[in-house]
């Protein structure tokens, strides 16, 4: 895998404002889900009534099966930005190429490359589902997320903390 350095991942950040609009959508629906999870705060109606405006109300069940499976049987950290970040992260990156590359795919596994990194075979293969069903619902809402290829092996500033690690945080 390849370590980046600080200028390295300040060349490969990415604007919010730059990404289409089905990538905010699902980015800012990850960082409201980690920002409730963290505080333990209950937003599901606001992450429905946000999916439902932008036409896939059936969106956040997938999302988050997606981000529990993360939280509880991911190891090592992952960082999520809060939702006022005006970056995306190289580990959002990863998450939103996974759900990415199913759109394009018809083999649920393809998704585990970008998420084994946190994850252990059993979590990635129980992932394959609603990973599966965001990608279809995004699509079918006309929500296309560009392919990330390249943020499939990346390391994030958080790699020295290995997927084999018990400590499990997602951050910002």
């Amino acid at each position: 895998m390849t370590r980046f350095s600080s200028t390295d991942h300040a060349a490969m950040a990415v604007a919010l404002s730059d990404l289409p609009f089905g990538e905010q959508l699902l980015l800012w629906g990850i960082r409201m889900w980690v920002r409730s999870y963290n505080e333990g705060a209950n937003i599901h109606n606001i992450l429905h009534n946000g999916f439902k405006l932008a036409g896939v109300p059936t969106a956040l069940g997938a999302l988050d099966a997606i981000m529990g499976i993360l939280a509880t049987s991911g190891h090592g950290i992952i960082d999520i930005r809060c939702p006022k970040c005006t970056e995306v992260s190289l580990d959002e990156h990863r998450i939103i190429g996974a759900i990415a590359i199913l759109q394009y795919t018809d083999q649920p596994s393809d998704c585990e490359a970008y998420l084994s990194y946190w994850l252990p075979s059993a979590a990635l293969r129980i992932l394959r589902d609603p990973s599966s069903q965001l990608a279809d619902i995004m699509k079918q809402g006309g929500l296309m997320i560009r392919a990330r290829p390249w943020a499939r092996n990346l390391r994030s500033d958080h790699g020295m903390v290995k997927s084999d690690s018990s400590e499990n945080h997602i951050l910002h």
